[in-house]
């Protein structure tokens, strides 16, 4: 399971974003640069559409793959009692003969992004991750040099937070360096910075005190 709250904030600003995490998490920064393709299944895969993304990491001497799938979101009860939103996510690395596998299997290709930033990546309660990158569509196939901005002078804010079912609650208490009370330092920030209202997968944190 994954928990995850986003954000967005202006390129000018990012610099001084950079500062708060690394100070709360007390680690280097990573380079970031991703090349994401998202595949889609085919009819004759089932009825239920089924979505899985392969991730490059084009920051590797030798660049490695990763398969990623991503379900719906937590709903009920449990949902309902914090403040971000929890859902299932699994992945594994993969050989660089996964896009012509998954093409055989029945899946088309759906888009492509190339994101680019830096990360921190830290553990507390359960492996944290804060990303902060400039996302470009590719107008041709595979054509990582040649892209367009999604969002022109501005960059996406993640924290993510992989959990279990039984301990998803850790990760999502008030505790000090978990997602929510990171993620809680970060959107003052962001709207100290640039008065942007942060788009988050869930209910805003302000609701709760």
């Amino acid at each position: 399971m994954e928990c995850v709250v986003q954000g967005i904030i202006e390129t000018q600003h990012v610099e001084a974003l950079e500062i708060l995490p690394q100070g709360l998490c007390g680690v280097q920064r990573e380079r970031l640069r991703v090349h994401e393709l998202t595949l889609k299944s085919l009819p004759n895969l089932g009825v239920v559409p089924s979505e899985v993304r392969l991730l490059c990491d084009l920051d590797q001497p030798e660049p490695t793959w990763t398969v990623k799938h991503v379900g719906g979101s937590m709903r009920g009860a449990g949902a309902d009692q914090i403040s971000v939103m929890v859902r299932t996510m699994i992945q594994s690395k993969v050989s660089k003969n996964a896009l012509r596998m998954f093409y055989s299997l029945g899946y088309k290709l759906d888009h492509e992004l190339l994101k680019v930033g830096f990360a921190f990546h830290f553990q507390r309660n359960a492996h944290i991750s804060v990303s902060v990158s400039s996302v470009s569509k590719m107008p041709k196939i595979h054509a990582i040099d040649e892209t367009v901005p999604v969002t022109p002078g501005m960059q996406i804010v993640n924290v993510t937070a992989s959990a279990t079912p039984e301990n998803y609650g850790l990760c999502t208490c008030r505790n000090r360096l978990n997602p929510w009370e990171l993620c809680r330092q970060l959107l003052r920030l962001l709207h100290l910075l640039c008065r942007m209202e942060v788009v988050l997968h869930c209910k805003k944190f302000e609701a709760k005190s």
